[in-house]
C-alpha cells in the first residue's frame, strides 16, 4: 500500500464520516417509521408500556435491511471462513487494510 500522507488520510476520514452520516440518517428514518411518536421521556430500557419494544424496533430495522427474522449471530471465525469461501477478502476493503496494517505493526 502506498505511504499515507496527511491529505490521503483526511480524504479517507471525510469519506468515512460521510458514510457514517448517511447510515445514521437511514437508520433514523427506519426507527421513526417503527416508532413514529415516542414519548419525550422515552427510555427503551425502562419502557413500562411494552417491555419488548426494543426487540420490536430491532426486528423492524432488520426487516427494512432485508435481514430475515430467523437471523442468528455466528462466531467471528465462522463468519471469516464463510466470507473466504465466497471470495470476500478483507484486503480488498480500504478500511480493513488499514486495520490489518495497524495490527501488523
Amino acid at each position: 500500500m502506498e505511504k499515507e500522507t496527511l491529505e490521503t488520510i483526511i480524504q479517507r476520514l471525510n469519506r468515512l464520516e460521510k458514510t457514517v452520516a448517511e447510515m445514521n440518517q437511514k437508520l433514523s428514518l427506519v426507527v421513526e417509521e417503527a416508532v413514529p411518536n415516542p414519548p419525550k421521556d422515552f427510555e427503551m430500557q425502562n419502557d413500562n408500556q411494552d417491555d419488548n419494544i426494543g426487540t420490536k424496533v430491532i426486528a423492524e430495522i432488520f426487516k427494512k435491511m432485508g435481514i430475515s427474522e430467523d437471523f442468528e449471530l455466528r462466531p467471528i471465525e465462522e463468519l471469516h471462513e464463510s466470507m473466504k469461501q465466497r471470495g470476500i477478502r478483507a484486503e480488498d476493503n480500504e478500511f480493513s487494510r488499514a486495520i490489518i496494517e495497524e495490527r501488523e505493526k
